[in-house]
């Protein structure tokens, strides 16, 4: 397939599949030695994420460029943000003691240092993610010793994540994940906590989809509370 019909493949199946309105959400796709390269902002993580799984399905391309961002709940420039996480980072008891560093370039977070387990790693993600300004997070964190990772470790670190998040239940939510793609089911209290349920999901590094069996309903969630 060449470039042109690559690039009008992935616009129509944007459309279709995730019922994108490129006025709205423009998205430039271009070529690059054989990758499709995605550069635009976008609602939300999922959509994002869930894009650049669908440019990595379009036949004959070699790779995807990522230049996607999200669109911040609040507008925030790179030193609130740098300010915003330190704090997150310093609350947290799971690094003290963990040297992580952050790089901040106009709200886009990547993530360097050394951990000493995939779920700190992962947390490191979501706790970046929730800073309100931040657009993109790119997590280079390293383990060190270095861990096998598995769907058991996937489910546990975003099991954490929905825990700490006050804006969710997670005694109501359960997780499960199948080749790295989580599923979340349950009773939730509002539309709110359901889609910051899946947000956190999508949050998590290494998670490749989330299924969201939430529903929601205000009663039950108080009863089983």
């Amino acid at each position: 397939m060449t470039s042109q019909p690559a690039a009008k493949a992935l616009r129509a199946s944007l459309t279709e599949k995730l019922g994108l309105d490129p006025n709205a959400f423009p998205i430039a796709i271009s070529m690059e030695d054989g990758s499709i390269v995605m550069e635009g902002t976008l609602k939300s993580v999922s959509l994002k994420k869930r894009a650049l799984l669908i440019a990595m399905s379009i036949p004959g391309v070699e790779g995807v460029v990522d230049r996607l961002k999200v669109r911040p709940s609040t507008a925030m420039s790179d030193d609130e943000i740098r300010d915003h996480l330190k704090a997150a980072f310093d609350f947290e008891p799971a690094f003290q003691g963990l040297d992580i560093t952050a790089e901040i370039k106009d709200g886009a977070v990547d993530l360097e240092g050394e951990v000493w387990s995939l779920s700190h790693k992962r947390l490191a993600g979501v706790l970046a993610w929730w800073v309100p300004g931040v657009q993109d997070v790119i997590n280079s964190i390293e383990v060190n010793p270095p861990e096998k990772d598995s769907d058991d470790e996937l489910r546990d670190a975003v099991m954490i994540a929905l825990e700490k998040d006050q804006l969710v239940d997670s005694h109501s939510i359960r997780v499960s994940a199948d080749s790295f793609v989580i599923t979340l089911e349950g009773i939730v209290a509002s539309q709110a906590a359901l889609e910051a349920a899946e947000d956190d999901a999508w949050f998590t590094w290494g998670v490749n989809t989330v299924v969201n069996k939430l529903t929601v309903d205000e009663t039950k969630a108080r009863e089983n509370h």
